[in-house]
């Protein structure tokens, strides 16, 4: 990112010259759109027409797309509020004020994203999938998103965040930027708006595309930030700083542990349903694989062997295949409805 001209005033303990300071400013005049007044003034009638016009396979397609983003803006918001406003003030770092402050535009964003499409989602589709009173912290997913990789995914950025959170550890931070921002931000919300518009030329949603700009608009400013952390951290560790040694190699890791998950995402939404909006998974998987060399190749300066990753991503593939992903999901929705008889009744259900 590059840097502004530096403003006529300074302060104290910012500095108001700085990319951070910079990034934030951003956040205060871009990210305070607000969710209640997109939905008085677009309105919900037309996306719930185009709902009930669609097919249950189509229907199927935008709802398994949304999951993953419901439950994905979730989580991150929620790793945000607890972990990674404490990892930007971690003594490693440099400009931790600024760092901070724009925290709190990256948190109050994530939890506007989730505003957008929990009441969405209810309001044009439906609640069938909605079994958050069971937990409404980390642990209650939505069933297809807890029988996918993407459970996964949100687990390892939850234990990752928190690890960092609590060492503040110049690895640990690496680690926790690479699957927050690179690979849940970076790779699978950008795939995800990418699929949204594609949907737009088969099923126009006017309320769910207006929104997603947007999302789309706050998610590039987060990702701006984590490339920008895990640029300084890297820099750190080519200067020769002992406390920075590891960063590339834990950065390359979790990249790869995540890889084989995050395939899953574009699996459900497209093969595992026929596809009927014609939203092609070779597309999908092409665009994932050019945000992960403009990410860790070119901006970075990592050599990430795209062969050792379409390998992953393939040994993952023949795996999902084998799957009746109806009777997956099932299995989670039934496992989850014996929580509810419990939670409601206490003797479960009979």
């Amino acid at each position: 990112m590059s840097q502004s001209s530096a403003p006529q005033f300074r302060g104290q303990r910012v500095d108001t010259g700085s990319k951070w300071y910079d990034l934030f400013q951003k956040g205060v005049e871009l990210g305070t759109w607000n969710v209640e007044r997109l939905f008085e003034e677009v309105g919900f009638e037309e996306d719930r027409e185009v709902w009930q016009s669609l097919d249950d396979r189509e229907r199927d397609q935008i709802r398994y797309l949304l999951s993953g983003f419901l439950d994905g803006e979730r989580e991150v918001a929620g790793d945000a509020a607890t972990n990674l406003q404490r990892i930007m003030g971690a003594p490693c770092l440099e400009d931790n004020e600024a760092k901070e402050m724009y925290m709190t535009m990256l948190t109050l964003t994530e939890h506007k994203h989730t505003q957008f499409i929990d009441v969405y989602m209810r309001e044009v589709m439906d609640d069938r999938d909605n079994y958050a009173e069971l937990d409404p912290r980390r642990g209650t997913r939505i069933p297809i998103v807890q029988a996918t990789g993407l459970g996964e995914v949100f687990e390892n950025q939850g234990l990752q965040t928190a690890k960092a959170a609590q060492t503040l550890d110049p690895v640990d931070i690496a680690k926790a930027a690479t699957v927050y921002h690179l690979n849940v931000e970076g790779i699978l919300a950008r795939v995800g708006g990418f699929a949204i518009n594609r949907l737009s030329q088969e099923a126009y949603l006017p309320l769910l595309n207006h929104g997603f700009k947007f999302v789309s608009t706050d998610e590039g400013r987060h990702i701006t930030h984590g490339v920008e952390l895990l640029k300084e951290l890297v820099a750190k560790e080519e200067a020769g700083e002992p406390e920075f040694q590891g960063v590339k190699r834990g950065i390359v890791r979790t990249l790869h542990h995540d890889v084989p998950y995050m395939a899953d995402f574009a699996y459900m939404f497209t093969d595992a349903v026929g596809d009927p909006l014609g939203l092609d998974i070779d597309d999908i998987l092409l665009r994932g694989g050019h945000l992960i060399d403009g990410m860790y190749n070119e901006t970075l300066g990592l050599d990430i062997d795209y062969v050792e990753m379409l390998d992953r991503v393939n040994d993952r593939y023949q795996e999902i295949r084998e799957w009746d992903l109806e009777d997956v999901v099932e299995e989670e929705e039934s496992h989850y409805r014996r929580r509810r008889g419990v939670a409601t009744d206490g003797r479960g259900d009979r």
